[in-house]
Formats: C-alpha cells, sequence, structure tokens
C-alpha cells in the first residue's frame, strides 16, 4: 500500500517541539507520526498488537484542549483564526 498525505490540525508550539524531536531522532516528522500510529509488533501481547502506540499513550500528556470537545476546539480555532 502507497503513501497518502495527511493533513492535521495541530497547535504551532506542539509543531515547533515535534520537529526538534525528529530533529533529534534523524527522523522526518512524517516517519515519527507514522512511527506512533504504527502497532508495535512483537512487543506487546497478541491482544494489544492492534492498538496503535498513540491510542495507548492517550491521556498522558494533560494539556488545556484535553478537556475540550472536538466543537469547543473548532469553535476557537475559527475564532482565532477569523475572528468569529
Amino acid at each position: 500500500m502507497g503513501k497518502v498525505k495527511l493533513t492535521l490540525t495541530v497547535d504551532e508550539r506542539v509543531v515547533v517541539s515535534a520537529k526538534l524531536l525528529a530533529k533529534q531522532q534523524r527522523k522526518s516528522l512524517s516517519q515519527m507520526i507514522e512511527q506512533l500510529l504504527t502497532p508495535d509488533e512483537g512487543s506487546l501481547p497478541e491482544s494489544a498488537q492492534t492498538i496503535p502506540s498513540a491510542l495507548r499513550l492517550r491521556g498522558s500528556a494533560k494539556g488545556t484542549l484535553s478537556r475540550k470537545t472536538d466543537k469547543q476546539i473548532r469553535e476557537m480555532m475559527y475564532k482565532d483564526r477569523f475572528g468569529l
């Protein structure tokens, strides 16, 4: 299966930090994200191998957005971007 382009909306500070981390690991940001979303083969019990790394990390970083719904985040984005 080939690669596809994916567009994400992420806080600018997160992108800067992620790019620095990727550079330190000598990987592209795309490689790093793909690795987070790919199940780790052989490192987990068989029942958990279908759970991507990112889902296992869920909740480990509590920020202000983690307590907001998708709708609230979308409204904040529109307000910031368009002044609505």
